[in-house]
């Protein structure tokens, strides 16, 4: 009898050892994890905080970026205010983005130069540096020189059109990424420009002996380029590679229909402005009238409907001025629109593009709908 009452008890202690390590397996086993992209980073390479610039000339922001999922956008603020957006010409972004970003001070005394980086709404921690603008005409560097070759000095009272590429840009037999490489231009290259597309979103250049067309979004425009041609566009070229589909006979399948995937927001943003920034009333003349062009680019991902646009002028004291009305932008595609501002009084003037003022568009972001550039007025 004790022997049986024995075995007993040892079988109840098996089946409870056998409960408890089952038990601890469930609770240590793995728990799956999803790879997020993490931040963006950002390095600026040049100026070096504590670096001196002169006054109303344009510093040259050399930025490069890096993310495990790609780089859509790069913003520079100067003062906390946009002043410069470059854009990716891959929808999914760019690993490594190195851009060249463009301001003109205006003002003596500390400046203060901040850049984001951006992968769709994600941004970049921002990285700041400060530089001393004074009257010298002399710039002073705190680090040794650079190995790269410096980008031209741009001067933006020249009426040639011509592009000033942003970042290493694409050269293509076409307007439009389906067309082949010629080349790639590197940062800080400037070459006039001999035609373009019915919305300003491709120009036609002309870089040594070759021809060929660049994205309004990766390049800066200069000069007065109200009288570039459209020239022929060329045949979209016959894809290398096709698809042969074999038919077969399947067995129907019933509600095995994946929904397909609903595309992202559009995200209306403005990538660049350009005119003169300072501007000479000529003697004897009450006024002077300059015209200023502001590209309005789609970085998000569906196609906006129309939208409506303002330019603000501060001090200005009058209602805010009509911009244009844009019909339809397409993700990725870009958009100019140009004004004339009639200056009578010598002094400071701040422009504010402003884009869907009416917020009629749905975006990834709203925050980001404002271009600011900044004028200064002499009087002859």
């Amino acid at each position: 009898m004790r022997l049986r009452l024995g075995i007993a008890l040892l079988l109840v202690l098996v089946l409870a050892a056998c409960n408890l390590s089952s038990g601890g397996d469930a609770q240590n086993a793995a728990t799956p994890t999803v790879a997020g992209g993490g931040q963006p980073t950002v390095t600026i390479v040049s100026p070096a905080s504590g670096s001196t610039v002169p006054l109303n000339q344009p510093i040259n922001v050399n930025v490069t970026a890096t993310d495990s999922v790609g780089i859509t956008r790069i913003q520079l603020l100067a003062g906390g205010a946009i002043v410069k957006t470059v854009s990716s010409q891959n929808a999914g972004g760019d690993r490594n983005m190195t851009v060249l970003l463009d301001y003109t001070p205006t003002t003596e005394g500390s400046l203060i130069l901040q850049v984001i980086a951006y992968r769709g709404s994600v941004t970049s921690s921002p990285v700041t540096i400060t530089v001393t603008v004074t009257r010298s005409a002399t710039p002073t560097n705190t680090t040794a020189p650079q190995v790269a070759t410096q980008p031209p000095v741009v001067n933006p009272n020249d009426p040639t059109c011509r592009v000033l590429t942003n970042s290493s840009v694409n050269l293509r037999t076409g307007p439009g990424t389906v067309y082949d490489v010629i080349t790639i231009l590197a940062s800080g290259v400037a070459a006039p420009i001999t035609g373009r597309v019915g919305d300003n979103s491709w120009w036609q250049v002309r870089f040594g002996s070759l021809t060929g067309w660049v994205s309004n979004t990766v390049v800066t425009i200069y000069g007065n380029c109200a009288s570039v041609i459209i020239p022929p566009i060329p045949p979209t070229p016959t894809p290398r590679f096709t698809a042969t589909i074999t038919p077969s006979i399947t067995p129907p399948i019933v509600n095995t229909a994946t929904p397909s995937a609903t595309p992202g927001l559009a995200d209306l943003i403005v990538s660049n402005i350009s005119g003169p920034t300072t501007v000479t009333i000529p003697a004897g003349d009450p006024s002077v009238t300059v015209s200023y062009a502001v590209t309005i680019t789609n970085t998000g991902q569906r196609a906006t409907g129309q939208f409506n646009n303002l330019m603000v002028v501060t001090p200005g004291g009058g209602p805010d001025l009509p911009l244009g009305v844009v019909g339809d932008l397409s993700a990725g595609q870009s958009v100019i629109l140009t004004i004339n501002l009639t200056f009578s009084t010598p002094q400071i003037y701040t422009l504010q593009a402003r884009v869907d003022t009416d917020v009629q568009i749905t975006e990834q972001s709203e925050v980001n709908n404002v271009g600011i550039y900044s004028v200064t007025v002499l009087a002859g």
